[in-house]
């Protein structure tokens, strides 16, 4: 049988989008770099987002992939806990 070459996968930019990619290909092990621009991944929230701001659909539409959030998040989930 033929031995299959895996490329590694680049993605860029390490906000929401970019980390749910990376949960996707780290649960079918394809190999994957993620390079980002600012310091800290999601950094618009941590930088960028006032300090009361809450994500406007609740926490079950918000979820990354194979990240649920605990039972004890609130429903409307804070700026801190998002960027956790």
């Amino acid at each position: 049988m033929e031995a299959v070459e895996q490329a590694t996968i680049l993605i860029v930019g390490a906000g929401p989008a970019g980390l749910a990619t990376a949960a996707c290909l780290t649960q079918q092990h394809i190999p994957y770099i993620i390079v980002e621009r600012e310091s800290c991944s999601a950094s618009l929230w941590r930088h960028r987002a006032y300090d009361r701001l809450k994500l406007h659909l609740a926490k079950e539409l918000c979820e990354l992939p194979h990240m649920a959030y605990p039972a004890s998040t609130p429903t409307y989930i804070p700026r801190e806990n998002f960027v956790e």
